[in-house]
């Protein structure tokens, strides 16, 4: 067994890196253990792969590619199978630290641990001749290129990083309250994964949390290794009733110096918990995680999203005008911005459908909803998506009509703006840069710098803007504009 001891390993805070490097870095990891099954090349391939598998995890929540599942499958597979020998390493290593004097119950226990090597060895050789090198190769050249999508500290991931906190938390709170070793065991694992969410993707964060979160997980995977070597105590034959006792003593003793530890970290109104929670999204900045969210899933499934992302500054440029101009319903709504924002952003992914409009909406609708917002809310956004284009909102319609008439009214001027935000963009090029308003009672008139009053998108344009003039009940004039030389002008009376 000594050839095969546990080397000291001192594995730095994990630092966010691309997937491109994670991907290669298994590779080289498992060649190297491969070609020499020692504890230190076993470890580092482990935590290449744990590595590869949390940000998989993460991403798996915005795109739902198969290769994904693909990457998770070799990779779990393979973590688990030289996990084995990982873990009799460890309980080696955990016996001889609570053996201070090396006495016959430690020496009986190390036996059983040396007769288990054997075993874990040969599935270990076998799971890493198994491993599939040229479809990780294959998966390494996919998806670095969709997870280059998305970028680091994106609000999209403060939102993932609450879900993990909030499920994290939960079960801290049932843990206290049960004190099971299932209890411990089921939290330590999830605060490993919020763990590795932060530092997968929110290295501003991860730079300030991560010694502490590091912290709270080895306490806990003490406790679980304890729990480990109390099992192995049991199984070990020829330990008198005494000494197994005396054993299980000391091994309680160590697992509640430990859990006091966390509860000192934990509790009280200095609790990492809490000063967690305060970093993350809050009020207005779970509303922009919340449609980053969103936002984020939609450029996986939208295939153009240049476009997509073009007429949602389009469609706010005209929402911010129409609400400085004091036009009230429903631009003073709270939540207004927020739901015409992810309904831009949503509008599109389903473009090659029958009837997208119909069919995106569907997808809204069973989409979860983001922290911090409602199921009701998801369905006020499909509406504004079902009429972005199409027929215009009816009465015969049951789903609209089955709403107050000022959430009907509302979805009319949401939609209406997205309506035309699109049609300012119907050719995909991005021609309009820029937007200003002349606000009155009678009209309003949109100077749209790049738009050519005869080219192709004027008759778009003239067909979109008919929801929006018959929810503001005035005319909309949408002229060609030098955007530096008419800048907005608000005429509304208050």
């Amino acid at each position: 067994m000594d050839a095969l001891r546990a080397e000291p390993v001192s594995e730095p805070l994990a630092r966010p890196q691309g997937l491109d490097e994670q991907m290669a870095r298994v590779l080289r990891c498992h060649k190297a253990a491969r070609d020499k099954l020692s504890g230190r090349n076993v470890h580092e391939l482990r935590v290449a792969l744990r590595s590869c598998l949390s940000l998989a995890d993460g991403l798996r929540e915005f795109d739902d590619h198969a290769a994904w599942a693909t990457l998770r499958e070799q990779g779990r597979r393979l973590f688990k199978r030289v996990g084995l020998l990982r873990d009799i390493h460890m309980l080696e290593a955990r016996v001889k630290k609570l053996s201070a004097v090396r006495d016959s119950v430690s020496r009986r226990l190390l036996r059983l641990l040396e007769e288990r090597i054997q075993g874990a060895q040969k599935d270990a050789r076998q799971a890493l001749a198994a491993f599939n090198r040229k479809a990780w190769r294959r998966l390494a050249s996919l998806l670095p290129r969709r997870a280059a999508r998305l970028a680091l500290d994106d609000p999209a991931f403060e939102q993932l990083a609450l879900q993990r906190w909030t499920e994290a938390e939960d079960l801290h709170y049932k843990a206290l309250e049960g004190r099971s070793r299932e209890g411990y065991h089921e939290l330590r694992i999830a605060i490993k994964r919020f763990r590795y969410t932060v530092a997968a993707f929110l290295p501003g964060f991860h730079a300030r949390w991560g010694r502490d979160l590091r912290r709270l997980q080895s306490l806990l995977g003490q406790v679980h290794d304890l729990d480990l070597v109390d099992d192995l105590l049991k199984a070990a034959p020829g330990v008198s009733r005494g000494a197994r006792k005396r054993w299980r003593q000391h091994i309680e003793k160590e697992i509640q110096d430990r859990l006091q530890r966390y509860r000192k970290l934990t509790m009280g109104e200095r609790s990492l918990w809490s000063a967690w929670r305060a970093g993350l999204p809050g009020d207005s900045r779970l509303q922009e995680s919340a449609v980053a969210r969103l936002a984020a899933w939609a450029t996986f499934h939208d295939r153009d999203y240049e476009h997509t992302a073009h007429v949602a500054r389009l469609a706010l440029q005209l929402f911010d005008a129409l609400r400085a101009a004091r036009v009230r319903e429903p631009f003073s709504e709270e939540k207004a911005r927020h739901k015409l924002e992810a309904a831009v952003f949503l509008h599109n992914v389903a473009a090659r459908a029958g009837k997208p409009h119909k069919e995106a909406a569907r997808v809204v609708r069973a989409l979860p909803a983001p922290l911090g917002w409602s199921r009701f809310e998801m369905d006020y956004v499909a509406d504004i998506v079902r009429y972005h284009r199409g027929k215009e909102p009816q009465a015969r319609h049951r789903r609209f009509a089955s709403r107050p008439p000022e959430q009907q009214q509302a979805i009319r001027v949401l939609a209406g703006l997205l309506r035309l935000a699109v049609a300012l963009d119907a050719a995909h090029t991005g021609a309009v840069k820029g937007l200003s308003l002349e606000v009155s009672p009678e009209a309003v008139i949109v100077r749209a710098e790049g738009f050519d009053e005869t080219g192709p998108s004027a008759a778009a344009v003239s067909e979109g803007k008919a929801l929006l003039e018959a929810a503001l009940d005035r005319l909309v004039l949408v002229k060609s504009a030098d955007f530096a030389a008419a800048p907005a002008r608000h005429s509304e009376e208050e």
